[in-house]
């Protein structure tokens, strides 16, 4: 996905939202930060088709190539959750990158039919790969696990180039019953 960007007065963010920007910094890979700014429309419709973990490339003023880049923080208002300013980092095609992926766990609803409770550990690893590699999200298949199973990072079906930096011993999930109620004796008289 490419987006349009323009480059922005640094110390003026405010007036860049009431203008319809979201204002952002890009930094990374042998390039000083530049303070840009993005139209808020194209950042949603950015984050809604290919989602905040994905390779964008960033269409610079004066640049004639996209330059691609990671979406590496979204700071959002505390109260209207609307995305406040963002922070990309450039990388280049065939050099590995470091990224925080979320795991998207399924099968919770054949868990709950079968009286089990899911205890989620993780909701995202740390994972490094090429740039083309990165994937938006893992899946994690946790419909079948028994009573007592952890699910650990070093469990994870992971795909085609990607390494989990994160310790294989980190818990995913795990899978336990519900406790029943102890039921008190009735006093004896």
């Amino acid at each position: 996905m490419t987006l349009q960007v323009e480059e922005r007065e640094a110390g003026h963010p405010n007036r860049d939202r009431r203008a319809g920007y979201v204002p952002a910094v890009l930094y990374g890979h042998g390039i000083a930060p530049r303070a840009i700014r993005i139209r808020a429309r194209a950042v949603q419709h950015a984050l809604q088709h290919g989602g905040s973990h994905h390779l964008l490339q960033l269409m610079l003023p004066g640049e004639g190539e996209p330059r691609l880049a990671v979406i590496k923080e979204i700071q959002r208002h505390p109260v209207s959750q609307e995305i406040v300013h963002l922070d990309f980092q450039a990388v280049v095609a065939k050099e590995r990158i470091t990224a925080e992926v979320p795991l998207h766990l399924r099968g919770e609803d054949r868990l709950t039919k079968a009286g089990r409770i899911l205890q989620v550990g993780l909701q995202q690893v740390r994972v490094s790969c090429l740039p083309h590699d990165l994937p938006d999200h893992i899946d994690v298949e946790i419909g079948e696990l028994a009573p007592g199973h952890v699910l650990a990072v070093r469990d994870l079906v992971l795909p085609p180039g990607v390494t989990v930096l994160n310790e294989p011993d980190e818990v995913v999930a795990s899978v336990v019953l519900p406790r029943v109620a102890e039921q008190s004796a009735p006093a004896s008289s």
